[in-house]
């Protein structure tokens, strides 16, 4: 019988600790801020988080756990003790803070009896002519129990809050830098197994992911060198994973041909999909969805403006 091994993704939305950094613009969440963030708000949102972590492949636990928005290393640890607190006692985490100016970065949470991190590493993203500082890309290399290596890129690029083609071009160049170190690995050796996952902010039809990426959208011919979007059916069903005006597929998983091609492991665009019990869902008067926020103008006890995705592979 095939052995499952999962990864997931979670744009967690502003999971920030309670405590004033002065190194980042994140006083709004604090007891004394805007927000009134405290630590019976914070908790909740750690129970919520790890609730979807067992939810979502039930009656299994993912291997692999992507998150963006996370402040720092003091939540990563909140997370971790609420998911020993729920019997998942086999998960450790790599993060790096980021230079981002709102402290808010991209983590990985992974499974130690099903995967062996070998090396890790923040690229760090410096946007030319732009002040703003951006998140790092953060790069895992690892080994699973069934002895593959993976490269895993978690990503998550500008965000369009000052509007699109405002931002486009900053997402052109973290596009572009993700591509230089993807292609650098798959450069040493074609046959690496590269998962890219994130909170894109675009959508797979976008030019960041489609052309400067290169993340193909088709799965008729599959090559060993060329990266395969594995979000793109769900994307053209209307599906998505965040709501600005309509559902919008931003998070999404990427993958190197020799991914779909090994004689290891079944890997399918048919197992990758967006997770929306109604729990992660908003409803309006009218029975229109939406995301089951954090705030929604006030607090509202949520969970995020996104909603997970995740990835089934079987090994043989």
């Amino acid at each position: 019988m095939p052995t499952l091994f999962s990864f997931m993704f979670y744009n967690t939305e502003n999971f920030y600790d309670t405590l004033d950094d002065p190194n980042t613009m994140d006083s709004e969440f604090t007891p004394e801020g805007r927000l009134r963030w405290d630590e019976k708000k914070f908790n909740d949102k750690v129970d919520k988080l790890t609730f979807v972590i067992q939810d979502i492949v039930k009656p299994e636990i993912p291997d692999i756990i992507g998150l963006a928005e996370i402040e720092n290393k003091n939540v990563m640890m909140s997370i971790l003790d609420g998911l020993h607190r729920k019997g998942m006692n086999h998960y450790s985490f790599v993060h790096y803070d980021s230079p981002d100016e709102r402290g808010s970065d991209v983590a990985m949470i992974y499974n130690t009896h099903s995967f062996i991190v070998l090396e890790s590493t923040p690229i760090l993203v410096r946007l030319p002519g732009i002040e703003d500082r951006t998140r790092d890309i953060l790069h895992v290399k690892g080994r699973t129990t069934f002895d593959e290596v993976l490269h895993i890129f978690i990503v998550h690029f500008p965000s369009r809050r000052e509007g699109t083609d405002r931002s486009e071009r900053r997402r052109y160049f973290v596009a572009s830098e993700l591509h230089n170190a993807v292609y650098k690995v798959l450069s040493e050796n074609p046959d690496e197994n590269i998962v890219i996952m994130g909170d894109f902010n675009d959508t797979p039809d976008d030019n960041s992911v489609d052309e400067v990426l290169g993340a193909q959208k088709s799965f008729d011919t599959i090559l060993n060198i060329k990266l395969y979007n594995l979000t793109y059916p769900r994307h053209k069903k209307g599906i998505g994973s965040t709501y600005h005006d309509g559902w919008l597929l931003f998070d999404q998983f990427i993958v190197s041909g020799h991914m779909l091609l090994s004689g290891k492991f079944d890997c399918k665009p048919e197992y990758a999909d967006v997770f929306n019990p109604k729990y992660l869902l908003h409803f309006d008067k009218e029975g229109h969805s939406n995301t089951n926020r954090t705030y929604r103008n006030h607090y509202t006890g949520g969970y995020s403006d996104h909603l997970p995705i995740y990835l089934k592979i079987y090994v043989k």
